[in-house]
């Protein structure tokens, strides 16, 4: 039986729908597939990045706990200004610390591991340097920058229970795109501090604290004229200035007090005494100068000139005494 026209119409109709719904379905599924890949490719690389950076930093956070855990297992057999150079060395490296892992917290990974290690991080971070800074004052060394914090618990406690937590969760990314694998963390550290590291250190002769200043110079002016040691000779002048340069033998922070004291010998010109204070920097010095004195023609004085705050040094003293002349008027 023939098909009038109008029923080939909707035949050919019908399959020109069939035809188009199908080319609308092949390319949905196309464009599916395709964002499925993309986002599968861009996960991969965001995890793989993440793992290098999360791995330098954990890497060294790893090295700081070797070498701290070694200076308080071994420490005392070095001198203070080596291990306070080397404290100064682990604190500048845990200072990069919390930026570095602020920066790790986008873009977003799976199971939010990147904030975990952040977290983590500043942790750590405010532990070593609390650990760091309470060696430093143990032993009255100079505290290195940033480690005067406090933390609310143990610093050596916080390092072991954040390496726990972190070895336990490093596994996260593992199945994820890119199979990420992050380094576990150390914590020798916290093992050094429970042998006794720290008392070792506080005991130890090499590392005990010896303050000690001395009188490095004396500058007279005018300058004096040749004389035998001891004696200054100078001009028939009215004033005389006399500076000195102090010098601290010891790594810790030291205040010393500069005194100088003129006394007159043949009843010429007036007694006098002037003080001068500074804190001298650790192996550090100063130079103080005192205010000029008053003479009086043809004077003959006793000049001492006294540094105190520590103990002598075994190269410099603290106490230096003259006898000062006034050469009369045209005598060289």
């Amino acid at each position: 039986m023939a098909r009038s026209r109008a029923q080939r119409r909707r035949v050919s109709l019908g399959v020109l729908t069939v035809l188009v719904a199908t080319f609308l379905v092949l390319v949905f599924a196309r464009d599916v597939s395709r964002a499925a890949h993309n986002a599968t490719t861009a996960r991969r690389s965001e995890d793989l990045s993440f793992a290098a950076l999360a791995n330098a930093l954990l890497a060294s956070e790893n090295q700081v706990d070797a070498r701290l855990a070694y200076l308080l297992a071994h420490g005392s057999g070095l001198s203070r200004p080596v291990l306070g150079a080397r404290l100064d060395q682990l604190a500048q490296a845990v200072a990069s610390w919390p930026g570095e892992g602020r920066r790790l917290r986008s873009p977003h990974v799976a199971h939010d591991v990147n904030v975990q290690i952040d977290d983590l991080t500043q942790t750590r971070a405010a532990a070593t340097m609390a650990l760091i800074g309470s060696i430093e004052r143990a032993l009255a060394l100079p505290l290195a920058p940033g480690t005067d914090v406090t933390v609310a618990t143990n610093p050596a406690d916080a390092l072991r229970a954040t390496s726990l937590l972190w070895n336990r969760d490093r596994f996260a990314l593992v199945r994820e795109p890119g199979h990420a694998r992050l380094l576990a963390t150390s914590a020798q550290t916290p093992g050094a501090v429970a042998a006794g590291g720290l008392t070792a250190l506080e005991r130890s002769r090499r590392l005990a604290l010896v303050r000690a200043v001395g009188i490095a110079a004396v500058r007279v002016v005018p300058a004096p004229l040749p004389a035998p040691a001891g004696t200054l000779v100078v001009p028939p002048v009215s004033r005389v200035t006399i500076d000195v340069s102090v010098a601290n033998l010891a790594d810790a922070v030291q205040p010393v007090v500069v005194t100088l004291s003129v006394t007159p010998l043949n009843g010429r010109g007036s007694p006098s005494t002037q003080r001068a204070r500074a804190t001298l920097a650790p192996l550090g010095g100063w130079a103080f100068s005192l205010a000029p004195f008053v003479t009086a023609p043809s004077e003959r004085a006793r000049v001492v000139v006294r540094v105190a705050g520590a103990r002598a040094g075994s190269s410099l003293p603290t106490q230096r005494t003259y006898t000062l002349v006034l050469s009369p008027s045209g005598v060289g």
